[in-house]
């Protein structure tokens, strides 16, 4: 019998100095080698995260950027900042430290950043291959951040441990999620998401009918996270403002890669993302980014273009712009758009009637006759080829919705390729549009397989 695993929108950080293996040890505890390894310090360059089980709990692990510098200086300002933007997104740090270089002052000056926030800690002095360093693990008592344990990332050494204390610090932490009021109404989570000054607290302002988020025309004024209710009669929407980040010298690009551990913590949260872009500025790279966190983790997204009243109008601007938005999100042909201006409040009320279409869609339930005959006609217009063996399907069902999900039960799963499964998901969606929102899929070897 297996225990049911208690999934949490728990964000644990790795951080510390650059080459003390934190992209090892996130590596090791994932059980694959997603992190560039490398001696040089900074080799890391953006936020890594995957989802992590340990005794039955599921919480996110981030991988955070070693940050380089040119002088002893910068470095120690990089390292602040590096400390400081991981504290914000996660609920508990893994502060890593380096035994064989011993307590550095940039581990000292971040330890005294995390003991004023008041962070769960867990403190992982690495590269302990060998019993000799047990001997000066005390040093690190120091850095008032509890018990150091001794650990290897190398070689698995102490990994147990780390894993055993992360679960036991976050289970004793207030769950985050409420599926309901105490009205009994539902909730739909949304989170306003963007770059920096692309209007998204002038939205939040608006949506919210009342000023709560500080606007100003220099990016990343906003600089926590806002939410606030809105009824819309059967349900209540639940909006996040996420914060802007500056990005202004080298310092602070620094904090704009740790932007991602908010991102990825706001659409973990979220049913709906609200992806605000500036109509001028048009899609960007950070934008993608952001989409692809979207898709990765199977959310509700609008595209809301924004300051549509600054571009000059021509009869087909609109048509033109469609043709942009599905060109540069090619990846998420389900993607619907809204042109708004925040500032003026123009069109904006038309966001929460396409926020009720989304959650609709999201939980909408194909009755398992009508999914079958879907599949069944498309398998027989186009059947799989597979590369050894022709995979052939048994049985279709839908097994969850938010987002909704479907299990295949077919003789050779191995054989079934993706781009087979985008072409059901299109025959899916000519029925069933299910604008906004992304599917699933669970492939199962099927026990009247052929053999």
């Amino acid at each position: 019998m297996t225990n049911k695993i208690k999934k949490s929108g728990y964000v644990v950080a790795i951080v510390g100095r650059p080459n003390v293996g934190k992209s090892t040890l996130f590596n090791r505890i994932i059980g694959q080698n997603r992190a560039i390894l490398s001696h040089l310090p900074g080799t890391t360059r953006d936020i890594l995260y995957e989802r992590v089980i340990w005794n039955s709990l599921e919480f996110t692990l981030a991988d955070t950027a070693g940050i380089e510098g040119d002088t002893k200086s910068i470095l120690e300002k990089d390292i602040f900042l590096q400390t400081q933007a991981a504290i914000v997104g996660a609920d508990l740090i893994i502060f890593m430290a380096d035994v064989r270089t011993g307590r550095q002052i940039e581990d000292l000056k971040a330890a005294e950043l995390i003991r004023k926030l008041s962070k769960p800690v867990v403190l992982a002095i690495n590269k302990a291959e060998g019993k000799q360093y047990d001997a000066i693990i005390h040093e690190f008592y120091k850095l008032g951040l509890g018990e150091p344990i001794p650990i290897s990332a190398l070689t698995g050494r102490g990994i147990g441990d780390i894993l055993d204390n992360i679960v036991q610090q976050l289970e004793q932490q207030p769950q985050k999620s409420i599926e309901e009021t105490q009205d009994d109404k539902k909730i739909i989570k949304v989170a306003i998401m963007g770059r920096p000054n692309t209007g998204k607290s002038t939205l939040f302002n608006q949506l919210a009918k009342r000023k709560l988020s500080l606007v100003g025309a220099i990016p990343g004024t906003t600089r926590d996270i806002i939410k606030t209710s809105v009824d819309t009669g059967d349900f209540k929407i639940e909006l996040t403002d996420t914060a802007g980040l500056r990005r202004r010298g080298k310092i602070d690009k620094g904090i704009e890669k740790f932007s991602s551990l908010l991102v990825i913590k706001a659409v973990q949260e979220a049913d709906i993302v609200l992806l605000v872009i500036d109509a001028e500025e048009g899609i960007l790279a950070q934008d993608l980014h952001i989409a692809q966190i979207i898709e990765t983790e199977h959310k509700g997204c609008l595209l809301v273009v924004n300051k549509w009243d600054a571009i000059e109008k021509n009869p087909n601007i609109t048509a033109e712009y469609d043709k942009y938005i599905k060109h540069k999100f090619i990846f998420l042909p389900w993607l619907p758009a809204v042109y708004i201006s925040a500032l003026t409040g123009q069109r904006v009320d038309k966001i929460t009637t396409e926020i009720l279409k989304i959650w609709e869609s999201l939980n909408t339930k194909i009755p398992s006759k009508t999914l079958n005959n879907i599949i069944g006609d498309a398998y027989a217009k186009h059947s799989p080829k597979g590369r050894r063996k022709p995979p052939k399907i048994y049985f279709t069902s839908q097994v969850a919705v938010n987002p909704p999900t479907f299990k295949l039960k077919v003789n050779f799963p191995e054989e079934l390729h993706f781009s087979y499964l985008r072409y059901l998901e299109k025959a899916i969606r000519a029925r069933y549009p299910l604008v906004g929102t992304p599917m699933k899929w669970e492939i199962i070897k099927s026990s009247s397989a052929d053999r």
